[in-house]
């Protein structure tokens, strides 16, 4: 018989250990709730940064996780709290003491969470810009799990890998393969994004609409299925399906979930606008818009359009086109349009005082002013049908100019882009008159002018891509660092994608790749030494 001294100490004992228990569990469930909290806020806002409140229930994830990992050594949950905490740091970025929970996870005994482990592990190399030995690394996992889930988050993650370093055909495999193995709709929303993301940079548009549709039906992010339905606007635009981008718009327009992104709606209807040469109704409604919504984004591409309006016949006004271009930057918000207009400013006030000199004064030798503005029209504002009117008034009434070779080349460039039969005449006439010029080298070595071959060229082919096809764009911009690295066109797309990483994505790591390569390539460029404040604020944080 137990005595009631030695029951009420088993008694006692029983409720320690059911307190105990309960304690660790508590602490371990709380830990749970604030990283499901932040993946909730995360997921709600894919598309954009991480909010602040994210990372803060991240950092809380962290501590509890800590609490059952310092106090509870021994409880079930501790390798589940290694995990959590893994997660709570590669989603805030801290991807060294990630990596350092997930290696001591790695010598689990339990597969679950070794195969865990190797994933996130695959993925902070990827972030620690180690694209290839994740790869490795996560096709080395496939081959020993089992998991459907892990499997479709691998292919997932493959294809992002693959996807970001440019290799489509891997992440279409990758990416479809891990849609069709998906039973989590959180996982098949990411992926049928990437793919109707990737679709719309190759022009692949109605695969793009398909697959921005299955985004919609799975996905539970707001965010994101506001970013789907305008890409779905935009995708039908492009298609030159007015009515259904149209319709979409109206509707939504009157859907009050859509009322955050009414501005970029609204937008979305000019360019249509514009797209069918109503020049002067879409003039008018971009005005309206950029006050209706001021210090946002959408106010500065509005004004950033207005100048490019201006910029091109037949509405060619280098004043007006300066003035919305100063509107765009006094606006209070960030947008990499700022980035292109702050790149064009200091030539748009060149040719507003070369045209005042051209109608002014008598005395000039106007061909060299003409010539001069046909360049900067053509090569740095990318506007080559306004320019060949100056080029063609040189190359027709002032033969004896010494700016006629330099015009006839102009011209020849030009039409050659643009795959323009007029070339022949002007390449002949400079093979014919001037055959020992640099020009005729230019010419006989067969180095033309396409957008693969000179970055000034790319540069502005990005640019003009960047309102429509910004995926598109931002890999011309790489692609312009990958040939050259000295002249100013390297300059202008480093710090392009610096700004976009920093103030668009909050990436703040891909954005100090592109800030240090500009600091290390020319650090006495302006560029350069906007770099290297941007770096010393960042570093101070």
């Amino acid at each position: 018989m137990i005595s009631e001294f030695n029951s009420k100490i088993i008694k006692s004992l029983c409720l320690l250990v059911f307190l105990q228990a309960c304690a660790y569990f508590n602490t371990f469930y709380n830990a749970e709730e604030h990283y499901s909290i932040a993946e909730e806020i995360r997921i709600q806002n894919l598309g954009s940064s991480i909010p602040a409140r994210a990372i803060q229930e991240y950092g809380k994830a962290i501590e509890k996780s800590d609490k059952v990992l310092t106090e509870y050594g021994d409880s079930d949950y501790v390798k589940d709290a290694m995990l959590l905490k893994g997660k709570s740091h590669f989603f805030r970025r801290e991807y060294d003491s990630a990596k350092e929970v997930f290696l001591s996870l790695k010598d689990s005994e339990e597969i679950l969470f070794i195969n865990e482990s190797k994933y996130w592990l695959a993925l902070c190399k990827w972030k620690d810009f180690k694209p290839q030995p994740a790869i490795n690394d996560l096709k080395n996992l496939l081959v020993d799990i089992d998991s459907s889930d892990l499997q479709s988050r691998i292919y997932l993650a493959l294809g992002e890998i693959y996807l970001e370093n440019e290799d489509s055909e891997n992440a279409f495999y990758y990416l479809n393969i891990g849609a069709e193995s998906s039973k989590d709709r959180f996982t098949r929303e990411q992926i049928y994004f990437q793919i109707a993301e990737l679709s719309y940079e190759k022009e692949i548009y109605e695969q793009a609409l398909d697959s921005y549709q299955k985004v919609l039906n799975n996905s539970i992010s707001i965010n994101r299925i506001r970013e789907s339905n305008l890409k779905i606007i935009q995708t039908y635009r492009l298609l030159g399906d007015i009515e259904q981008s149209k319709n979409r718009i109206e509707r939504l327009l009157l859907n009050e979930d859509f009322s955050s992104i009414k501005s970029d709606l609204r937008l979305e209807l000019v360019k249509i606008e514009l797209d069918q040469g109503n020049i002067d109704f879409s003039i008018e409604s971009l005005d309206r818009i950029a006050q209706d919504y001021p210090n946002t984004k959408v106010a500065i591409e509005a004004y950033y359009i207005l100048s490019q309006l201006y910029l091109e016949s037949p509405n060619l006004d280098f004043e007006k086109a300066n003035f919305f271009m100063n509107e765009a930057m006094r606006q209070n918000a960030n947008s990499s349009h700022k980035v292109l207009i702050s790149n064009k400013r200091e030539s748009v006030a060149t040719l507003i005082k070369l045209d005042k000199i051209l109608k002014e004064k008598e005395d000039v030798e106007k061909t060299i002013i003409m010539y001069r503005m046909g360049e900067i029209l053509a090569f740095d504002l990318g506007n080559l049908n306004d320019s060949t009117t100056y080029f063609e008034d040189i190359f027709n009434n002032s033969k004896q100019s010494a700016n006629f070779p330099s015009a006839t080349f102009a011209l020849y460039s030009i039409y050659n882009t643009q795959n323009d039969s007029r070339e022949k005449q002007y390449r002949q006439l400079i093979l014919d008159s001037y055959p020992d010029s640099d020009f005729a080298k230019f010419i006989i070595n067969d180095q033309n002018l396409s957008t693969s071959h000179r970055p000034s060229e790319m540069l502005l082919e990005a640019e003009s891509l960047w309102s429509e096809n910004s995926e598109k764009s931002l890999k011309v911009y790489r692609d312009i660092l990958n040939i050259d690295s000295s002249t100013e066109s390297s300059n202008i797309a480093a710090y392009f994608l610096g700004y976009y990483y920093d103030y668009e994505l909050s990436d703040t790591d891909s954005a100090i790749v592109y800030y240090e390569w500009l600091v290390n390539n020319h650090p006495n460029s302006k560029q350069g030494d906007l770099a290297q404040k941007r770096l010393e604020s960042l570093n101070a944080q």
